[in-house]
């Protein structure tokens, strides 16, 4: 899954991949993001195992956005606003 820098052969220097720089602040980032990892495990693009780790990753963090939010409808409850 972490992919090393590739030796160009040339005497250039190695090219590093490009980072991902995906939000995930709402379900539905993190919905979108695994549909998209999904795409690819079905193209073949990614092991269906590093997939499979992805996207329960990403039901992590959703479940903590969705806590979050619950959160924050509830301490606004407490303070009396709606």
């Amino acid at each position: 899954m972490n992919l090393p820098a590739t030796e160009s052969g040339s005497g250039e220097p190695p090219v590093r991949p490009r980072r991902s720089r995906v939000r995930l602040d709402t379900i539905s980032d993190a919905r979108r993001e695994a549909a998209r990892i999904y795409r690819k495990a079905v193209c073949g693009d990614l092991k269906v195992e590093d997939a499979s780790r992805l996207v329960n990753m990403l039901a992590i963090i959703g479940r903590m956005v969705s806590e979050g939010d619950f959160e924050k409808r509830l301490e606004a409850l407490e303070r009396g606003e709606t």
